[in-house]
């Protein structure tokens, strides 16, 4: 498959980042407006494109010095399976920006921790902390 990457999420982009993010019990619940303002930002973007639509994405926010935190990880359901996560996370882990950076994090269902596991994560003991307004 010939996919192109894509470092900005901007016009039919966002659209389809959108409709990734219907398909998902985790981001379902997510607004238009809110995913627009989310992108204005976030530090790095990670987009793939098929076709001239997205079909893979994530997102990090950074210090670009101690840690980097993996967020939104998500490729089209028909492309899962191809290699697409692992090239958008070695695109990540080996991006010029985040070279400085000591720790990459993301948190992940449990069913998926064989994947990062096999991608050099390992399952943290730390705890998730959480305020919400």
């Amino acid at each position: 498959m010939n996919f192109q990457w894509i470092d900005r999420i901007d016009g039919s982009h966002q659209q389809d980042l959108y409709a990734l993010y219907l398909e998902e019990w985790w981001t379902k619940d997510r607004r238009f407006d809110d995913v627009a303002r989310m992108l204005e930002h976030t530090d790095i973007v990670i987009g793939c494109c098929l076709d001239g639509k997205l079909v893979g994405f994530a997102r990090v926010l950074t210090d670009y010095v101690y840690k980097a935190m993996i967020f939104d990880v998500i490729i089209d359901q028909k492309l899962r399976g191809s290699g697409l996560g692992r090239d958008i996370m070695d695109r990540i882990t080996g991006h010029e920006r985040l070279q400085s950076v000591a720790s990459f994090e993301l948190y992940c269902p449990d069913r998926l921790i064989p994947f990062y596991e096999k991608l050099g994560f390992a399952k943290s003991t730390s705890s998730l902390l959480r305020y919400q307004r």
